[in-house]
């Protein structure tokens, strides 16, 4: 049995991380029995979540999971793609992973109107004496990553054009398709949901998710994929 460990979830997503969408994601779309736990990051391997147990070994790293989980299952889901479309996915996911899930970082920790809605969901992780000052403490800690990272330094209006821009790209590629690479979903799919489902379902209006449910096949792309693997 596989034990995912993660965050829990919250506005109807599985969880309020996106790479433990990400990783549950593909866990439903390969079909293999796991079960879903708690996952206290002080406690995980590298200090982040998700992570996972499979027969007593423990991956760390949302990425190393799925790769591990391929090649010890023999999952072919990725089998068919092109080495360009390979290309093509790893570039969509580390667009995702590496630029866009620092903008919604931003709209969770930096916007002041995000953070109101964010700060009682994360409050309810933290022991109930101390929370409110370690959410003070992370908060400054979250901000000063943005800043170091790079997108901190934008204005408000340079970062949600900077998102906007990642996710018409994912528009583009995707057209009128019913997944990224055809009829059936692949790997890179679970990581195009991810990030879609962590931004349509934050209860807080942006420009950025403005121009998501805008563009509808990102809509119905992520809805089919609810629907098919979630419900």
């Amino acid at each position: 049995m596989i034990h995912l460990y993660q965050l829990p979830g919250a506005w109807g997503v599985s969880s309020v991380s996106p790479f433990c969408v990400k990783l549950e994601a593909f866990l439903r779309l390969s079909g293999l029995p796991f079960e879903s736990k708690f996952g206290d990051p002080r406690k995980a391997p590298r200090g982040k979540v998700p992570w996972i147990q499979d027969d007593g070994t423990l991956i760390a790293d949302s990425q190393r999971a799925i790769e591990h989980l391929v090649a010890k299952h023999e999952l072919t889901m990725d089998a068919r793609l092109s080495p360009e479309q390979q290309t093509l996915g790893h570039a969509i996911r580390r667009t995702l992973e590496e630029g866009t899930y620092f903008g919604l970082v931003w709209l969770r920790w930096g916007d002041p109107a995000g953070w109101d809605a964010y700060k009682p969901v994360f409050l309810e992780l933290l022991p109930p004496v101390v929370g409110p000052v370690v959410m003070s403490v992370i908060r400054r800690q979250m901000i000063g990553k943005l800043h170091g990272q790079g997108m901190g330094r934008f204005d408000d209006q340079e970062k949600h054009q900077l998102i906007i821009k990642d996710f018409s790209a994912l528009s583009r590629v995707l057209g009128d398709k019913p997944y990224l690479f055809g009829d059936e979903p692949t790997s890179f799919d679970a990581t195009a949901y991810a990030f879609l489902a962590s931004l349509l379902a934050f209860p807080v209006s942006s420009a950025a998710k403005s121009h998501v449910e805008s563009c509808s096949n990102l809509v119905d792309y992520k809805n089919r994929f609810a629907a098919r693997y979630f419900t």
